[in-house]
């Protein structure tokens, strides 16, 4: 009476474990592969970002007159606050 049902369960389990097997690659693929840095993606949002800063005008000086406003608001204190940019 048991045996049949423990080769199923065992016919199941080594199912359970030959799919784990053979998709554990490809998930740590995908995985790998979301986390790798894309420096050509990043360098292109880089100056994006460098070209819309340059058409507002906006300089380092004013970014860190700002940081310092900011910080003074939230209760650092200017020396607590990256100025340099």
């Amino acid at each position: 009476m048991f045996d049949p049902l423990l080769s199923f369960v065992l016919i199941g389990a080594t199912v359970a474990i030959a799919y784990g097997v053979a998709t554990f690659p490809r998930k740590a693929r995908d995985v790998l592969a979301s986390t790798s840095s894309k420096p050509a993606a990043e360098a292109a949002l880089i100056a994006q970002a460098r070209a819309e800063l340059e058409a507002t005008g906006w300089t380092a000086e004013d970014e860190a007159a700002f940081q310092c406003e900011r910080a003074a608001a939230s209760g650092f204190y200017e020396s607590e606050v990256d100025t340099r940019v």
